[in-house]
């Protein structure tokens, strides 16, 4: 009887767990930049018999977020759970990396994880009903590797604002964890192996 909202949901990893919150009975929204993409998911949700809807989000645009988060809540009844799973992934050596790219990755995976965050809050702090925070990181929120330095700080990130979320989260309820992955063939890995190789 929760309600989850998945940002990244329209594919890969984001998508899997969507589909598998919808198995245990969660209400989902597929949270995405794509329209269409997280429509379908919802679909292929609805269609199992579950509870779904598709919601487009830039998760780096604040007024979308919220607006977002607030229809899932008006939706479902409020949210519960958050899965912070949008992301990218643009490979080059610290010395090419550009400046808007290094922005774009932040403002994706770290932007992104404060921005939905802060709007699911709202609703899981209310009456401290509580909920749970669960942030995509990666192995490289542990290790480096070459090439990723905008990837591997934006992950190391997350684990900062997910151990402030659990002490500030406590008292209303709330509680953080941070998922770190290994290597997971997803699309947005199997567009990364061919640039690396470069």
């Amino acid at each position: 009887g929760k309600t989850a909202v998945v940002t990244g949901a329209a594919s890969g990893i984001g998508k899997e767990i969507a589909l598998e919150l919808a198995k245990a009975g969660a209400a989902v929204a597929i949270a995405d930049l794509n329209q269409d993409g997280a429509n379908a998911v919802a679909d292929e949700i609805v269609k199992a018999g579950g509870k779904a809807i598709g919601v487009a989000m830039d998760v780096t645009n604040e007024e979308a977020v919220n607006s977002g988060i607030d229809k899932v809540a008006e939706t479902f009844g409020s949210v519960d759970i958050l899965v912070s799973n949008a992301g990218i992934q643009i490979v080059n050596p610290i010395e090419n990396y550009s400046f808007a790219d290094w922005k774009k990755m932040q403002a994706i995976h770290v932007d992104g994880a404060f921005l939905t965050t802060k709007a699911a809050l709202k609703h899981m702090y209310k009456d401290d009903r509580g909920g749970v925070v669960i942030y995509m990181g990666s192995v490289h929120s542990h290790e480096a590797s070459p090439l990723k330095s905008a990837y591997v700080t934006a992950k190391h990130g997350l684990l900062g604002l997910a151990r402030v979320l659990a002490k500030e989260g406590a008292k209303h309820n709330v509680r953080s964890h941070v998922v770190c992955p290994g290597f997971v063939r997803t699309p947005l890995v199997d567009k990364q192996i061919p640039e690396q190789a470069k």
